[in-house]
């Protein structure tokens, strides 16, 4: 009888601490999955510096949010999200879905790129996203070893956003452009709950196509499919200098000024 009472406290004891490892560790837990399923997501790097959760109060605070720019663009990264501040409604915690009140990201920097082939990294990210759904939602579930978490997000902002715009054909010439206001509502409510992958895949869509309208406006879509020497040739035909000069002052102001 005495070992089998041995044997339960040293259970309780192994259970306890892991259950405070856990508790201890669970910023970089938090982190570590953010990083693990938005990779998955975007089929890029997706990195995060810091994840300050406050359970108590069910808030949260994610700081250092990067997506990495697909293979073959010059910019390290297409977005920096900022900074992200959560509530959760902390009676829902044990619930599958859990529900937030709020997701704020607020001032997120986007680079917007055409490379020299004539690809936009944000048609390359789209495309990536359009695949990426079914390989996070097995990998996370295999993960939990049971029922994938999902989530309801009451409101979802984006704000304070803005654009840089560099087109290879243009060399190193570039623009910025401030990006409308997002607003989500009700985020997964319909389907009973969204998965953080999928979350990651409507958020990544709506800002991708978000910063798409914005850069319209700056007649980007004319580089769009062709390589920047093509692009170049084409521009130098068309604004030639009548009666000789150098061609390359043509080229002077074509982009945003």
């Amino acid at each position: 009888m005495k070992k089998v009472l041995i044997g339960v406290a040293a259970l309780l004891v192994v259970v306890v601490g892991g259950l405070v490892f856990v508790w201890s560790n669970l910023d970089e837990l938090v982190k570590n999955a953010i990083e693990t399923y938005g990779s998955e997501a975007t089929k890029t790097t997706v990195s995060v510096a810091e994840v300050k959760l406050t359970l108590e109060n069910g808030e949260a605070k994610i700081s250092g949010l990067k997506v990495g720019n697909p293979a073959g663009f010059t910019d390290p990264n297409i977005f920096e999200l900022g900074m992200i501040s959560t509530k959760i409604n902390t009676s829902t915690i044990n619930q599958n879905p859990i529900v937030i009140d709020e997701i704020i990201i607020s001032a997120p920097a986007v680079v917007y790129e055409i490379n020299k082939a004539g690809v936009s990294n944000v048609d390359v990210l789209k495309k990536n996203l359009g695949g990426g759904s079914s390989d996070s939602k097995s990998s996370a579930s295999s993960e939990s070893g049971g029922e994938e978490l999902k989530m309801v997000i009451r409101k979802l902002v984006v704000e304070g956003s803005s654009a840089k715009v560099r087109i290879a054909a243009l060399g190193s010439k570039e623009q910025s452009v401030k990006l409308p206001r997002i607003l989500l509502t009700d985020v997964g409510k319909k389907s009973g709950g969204a998965t953080a992958a999928e979350v990651a895949q409507i958020l990544s869509s709506k800002m991708l196509g978000n910063v798409k309208g914005s850069v319209a406006k700056l007649g980007v879509e004319k580089y769009i499919g062709k390589s920047a020497e093509e692009m170049q040739k084409q521009m130098l035909k068309n604004v030639a200098p009548k009666g000789g000069g150098n061609p390359a002052d043509a080229l002077k102001g074509m982009f945003g000024n």
